[in-house]
């Protein structure tokens, strides 16, 4: 969505767009024929659309998106429906290469998010609607809202169950929020069983290590030609931290933080932020994934 404060705002906007909650007449019935559909599929590799099309006689949703997620492992792409063909490649595939360690659901799951329903606006940090991956993975995918079921089947293990709403229709209204977010329980225990009956036999083909491989190669972006403090202070911005933010999160003031940003510029040949975010996905696009290896020294050397 394009700001906090279009959540909760202009649901009769929904309706004049076509999306929207669905008509209240006949809608518990319509719910119990799609959640008995639902049960049909327990155990099948097609719940996923059925789980989709019981959300959709309560709260009409698209570009959804089913991810697994296990620690120390990139996460892999489940299901996917309502993404247009134009966006797959130049967004999903950046995306599971290695821009999601900025994505904030990944993020806070590292962090120790608890399972549930979660809005972007409820994790996202206070510059996130400025940021460059929020202009690259929303605006330019015209991803105008963004919610998420996080399941945990275990503690290193998370599926996550992406819904948005795509232009020209509305971001979703607080009362549709709160009827995502009533559906909770039904997500979770469908979920569940999924990863019990159909995700948890498939055998294992990722290797443990690739995930170790690009994280390593996040964090040492730029470390061959910027300080520590100026690094940490790239990555931060990178995530969507303002100058305030990242100061508090760094223990320092806003005023060094904004110092820090003008040497990394400076360093980097910059001008902008979004310089710096194009910078870190050529580069993060063309590490050669070792341990402890700066990526951008590596980008820099294959284009100089």
């Amino acid at each position: 969505m394009a700001s906090r404060d279009k959540v909760g705002h202009n649901e009769s906007n929904n309706n004049r767009q076509g999306v929207g909650m669905a008509p209240p007449q006949s809608q518990l019935s319509r719910w119990s024929n799609a959640v008995g559909a639902l049960f049909h599929q327990l155990g099948s590799d097609e719940l996923p659309r059925y789980l989709v099309d019981a959300i959709n006689e309560v709260v009409e949703v698209e570009a959804v998106l089913l991810a697994l997620e296990r620690r120390g492992e990139i996460p892999s792409l489940l299901y996917e429906q309502d993404i247009p063909d134009a966006l797959r490649k130049s967004h999903i595939d950046s995306y599971f290469s290695g821009a999601y360690l900025l994505d904030p659901f990944c993020i806070a799951f590292s962090d120790g998010l608890s399972p549930g329903f979660y809005h972007l606006s409820e994790i996202a940090p206070d510059d996130f609607y400025q940021s460059d991956y929020y202009r690259t993975y929303y605006s330019e995918a015209s991803l105008v809202d963004d919610a998420y079921f996080l399941i945990a089947p275990s503690e290193d293990v998370q599926l996550s169950l992406g819904i948005g709403r795509l232009e020209p229709h509305a971001p979703f209204t607080r009362r549709e929020l709160d009827r995502l977010r009533s559906l909770n329980s039904v997500i979770q225990g469908a979920m569940l069983h999924y990863w019990q009956s159909v995700i948890e036999p498939r055998p294992r083909t990722e290797p443990v290590t690739l995930r170790s491989q690009v994280e390593s190669a996040f964090h040492n972006f730029g470390r061959s030609i910027l300080t520590e403090r100026e690094r940490e202070v790239a990555l931060l911005l990178l995530r969507g931290h303002s100058s305030k933010s990242a100061a508090q999160r760094l223990d320092i003031s806003p005023d060094t933080v904004q110092m820090h940003r003008k040497n990394l510029y400076a360093k980097l040949d910059l001008s902008s932020q979004s310089e710096l975010f194009s910078l870190f996905i050529a580069a993060l696009s063309h590490a050669d994934h070792k341990l402890n290896e700066d990526p951008l020294r590596t980008y820099m050397q294959g284009n100089s």
